[in-house]
């Protein structure tokens, strides 16, 4: 029987040495315990989209729908760029980027997020049962380009959700006011000037620390880890044009409308874990996330949480190529996961299933094949 137990458990180590020395510790999934190899470095990319024809649980038609009033984030595509690099034993650093085209409004909505971490070792042990301890300090930013609304309907429906002014609407170039209607026109050169609302400086930036553990038994290998999190959120909503046309803000200050100002600062929590089993050639990759979120006001706390759960299954090309295919659901849509977009506007849509296809490929190779080592400890 001792033999028996031995040879599990040398099965276990060698897999989880193998999967770990190969390079697959960065699969579909940047969170884990153990850190990459040194010298090792790893770039996964991955094509993300949702339609009508992708949405296989019909997620975005039941919960969404196409009667909302105050426009959807609907139809999506975009795409994830990850590098990874083992510095040393101790130390690994992640860049992770993600671009997503977004239906919003009547306009697309363009987010890059942009994160970075260092994950540093502060236990490692084959023979222990939490093999990992390790620890990931991060930034992460996410920012689009202003977002114009030119449709009547929706600027008007979004003057009167901000900042409400009785008898102020817009209508193309003519704007109305107390029953007196003005063609609004350019200062200088006397063409009609068509006012929209614009969202803009929209951007977060967070600040993370997360702990991971992880051990492995026979072909599996399982990661838990808990963080906290700081973010602070940009977002104005403006009437525009603000240059050369001052006819138009004069009527807008008599009207007694300002500029609105979203932004806030909140801090969260997220705990989750990651599933890893390879079988034949291929492997299977879920992980789980919840994130409570506080430092909200009392007018944007419907939504104060998120799960999201990731799952991918790739097919082993090679001890360095892996190709899959996978998804991404979230139950209370981008809250939380691209945090300026949610506010007291939109707290009514946020709290709607969402989520995404996604195809790619993981790629691992050995540096030192080809150059020296990118840090060099000690002389």
């Amino acid at each position: 029987m001792s033999k028996l137990k031995l040879t599990i458990t040398l099965a276990a180590i060698s897999f989880y040495s193998q999967l770990i020395a190969s390079g697959v510790s960065l699969t579909t999934t940047s969170i884990r315990s153990s850190l990459m190899s040194e010298n090792r470095l790893g770039v996964r990319f991955s094509y993300n989209r949702i339609n009508d024809t992708i949405d296989i649980f019909d997620i975005k038609q039941k919960e969404l729908g196409s009667t909302a009033k105050f426009g959807s984030i609907g139809d999506s595509s975009g795409m994830d760029l990850s590098l990874a690099y083992g510095v040393n034993e101790f130390t690994s650093i992640f860049y992770n980027f993600k671009y997503l085209r977004l239906h919003y409004i009547d306009n697309i909505l363009k987010n890059k997020k942009n994160e970075i971490f260092a994950k540093v070792g502060i236990y490692s042990n084959p023979m222990s049962f939490f093999e990992n301890f390790s620890a990931d300090i991060g930034f992460v930013r996410n920012a689009a380009g202003n977002l114009d609304i030119k449709s009547s309907t929706q600027l008007n429906s979004m003057i009167s959700k901000v900042n409400p002014i009785e008898g102020l609407s817009i209508d193309g170039s003519v704007m109305s006011y107390k029953n007196n209607k003005l063609s609004v026109r350019d200062d200088i050169t006397n063409e009609p000037i068509y006012p929209f609302v614009r969202i803009g400086d929209m951007s977060d930036n967070s600040f993370y620390i997360r702990l991971l553990t992880g051990f492995s038994y026979e072909t599996n290998i399982f990661d838990i880890y808990g963080g906290i999190k700081y973010t602070s959120i940009n977002t104005t909503v403006s009437i525009q044009p603000k240059k050369n046309a001052s006819k138009l803000q004069e009527i807008l200050k008599n009207a007694g409308y300002k500029d609105v100002t979203l932004d806030r600062n909140e801090k969260s929590a997220f705990f989750g874990f990651n599933y890893t089993v390879e079988f034949n050639s291929f492997i299977f990759d879920a992980n789980y996330e919840y994130l409570t979120i506080w430092g909200r006001d009392k007018e944007i706390k419907k939504t104060d949480n998120n799960h999201i759960i990731n799952s991918a299954l790739s097919y082993i090309v090679n001890n360095e190529f892996l190709i899959y295919i996978g998804g991404k659901l979230m139950i209370n849509q981008f809250n939380g996961v691209i945090p300026y977009l949610y506010n007291k506007y939109t707290k009514n849509k946020y709290d709607k299933k969402y989520g995404y296809a996604k195809v790619g490929f993981v790629y691992n190779f050995d540096t030192s094949k080809y150059f020296s080592p990118l840090f060099t400890i000690g002389y």
